[in-house]
Order: C-alpha cells, then sequence, then structure tokens
C-alpha cells in the first residue's frame, strides 16, 4: 500500500485524500497463519504538517481464521484506525515531538517520494484482533473425548461430564460417601 507524496511535500498544510485497495501478505498470530480473504482498503487522508506528512484514516479487510472452540474456519472481519506520522529521513530535527503532537509516540522515517504504508496497516490490524477468535459466542466447541463438533450434532458419549483435572478428588471423597 503505498501513496505518492511527491507534490504533497512541496505543499505545507495542504492535505490529499486516498482510497487504496491491496491483497496484504499471510502473517502469524498467536502461533496460527492468518491470511486475508480478500485485497484490504484504507480511506486515508495525508496531511503535510510543514515538519512531518500525518496520515490517518481506516482500514478494512477480512480475515480467514479458525474458531478457538470447534476449529471450524470462518471469515472475520476486521476494520481499524490508522494514525502515523511520517517525517524526512533527512530532518533528524523533525522527529523532535512538539507538546501539541505529543499524542504520536512513533514517528516513521522516510526517503523518497512515496510512503509505504504496509507495515504500519498490518500492525493496526494485528492491534485491533481479539485474543481469540469465535465463529459464535454461543460455540458450544468439540466434546473433549470423541472430537465431534457440538454445534452439528449432539456425541453419543457415556459417562459423566467430569474435568479430567478433577479426577483424583472424586476418587478422594469416594471414601466419605459409604
Amino acid at each position: 500500500m503505498r501513496i505518492d507524496v511527491s507534490d504533497l511535500k512541496k505543499s505545507p498544510g495542504e492535505s490529499i485524500q486516498v482510497e487504496l485497495s491491496s491483497p496484504l501478505p499471510e502473517f502469524e498470530f498467536n502461533g496460527e497463519k492468518l491470511i486475508f480473504n480478500g485485497p484490504v482498503r484504507a480511506s486515508l487522508e495525508v496531511t503535510n504538517t510543514g515538519k512531518a506528512l500525518l496520515v490517518e484514516g481506516e482500514v478494512r479487510g477480512v480475515l480467514e481464521v479458525r474458531c478457538a472452540r470447534c476449529l471450524e474456519p470462518f471469515r472475520w472481519p476486521v476494520e481499524t484506525t490508522l494514525n502515523e506520522v511520517y517525517y524526512p529521513a533527512d530532518n533528524e530535527e523533525a522527529a523532535v515531538v512538539d507538546p501539541a503532537e505529543e499524542e504520536y509516540q512513533e514517528w516513521i522515517p522516510f526517503t523518497g517520494d512515496v510512503l509505504d504504508v504496509t507495515p504500519e496497516v498490518l500492525k493496526s490490524i494485528m492491534l485491533a484482533l481479539p485474543m481469540r477468535f469465535l465463529c459464535d459466542e454461543n460455540c458450544r466447541g468439540l466434546c473433549p473425548r470423541c472430537g465431534r463438533n457440538l454445534n452439528v450434532a449432539e456425541c453419543s458419549c457415556p459417562g459423566e461430564d467430569v474435568d479430567p483435572r478433577l479426577m483424583v478428588l472424586k476418587d478422594m471423597f469416594k471414601d466419605v460417601n459409604r
């Protein structure tokens, strides 16, 4: 996702609106490889502040993920914002944070007339992801004995539904009940 800023660099105080759409590479998140289902779209405004280029806007995409409970694949729509400040790499004093702009903690150096916002778009998407993906809040998951997806059908496993980690406690109280 690249933005041509050759004209904007010459015009302090000016802004441009850009619409970007690009396929992004797969990435790893919590030990799982995630891929995008189609291109990621970004609606951005790039502003020349005089010292740096401020890039703000929204990013949207759809990820192919697996449910943490039932392991079924599904699509996860992701929407996030992008707020980044790029400064010319040859102007080190531009990276000194002005108190009026202290909300920006990290300024990104760039060279040339093109901004590549792909790494920051991926970073914003990763920060917007949940700790684990669920296909449905009421997903029943898999049977711990036979592995059947309980969302599709009930399993016919016999016995009590006891957590195997607590079986030791069951044996401890066997003599007390007599």
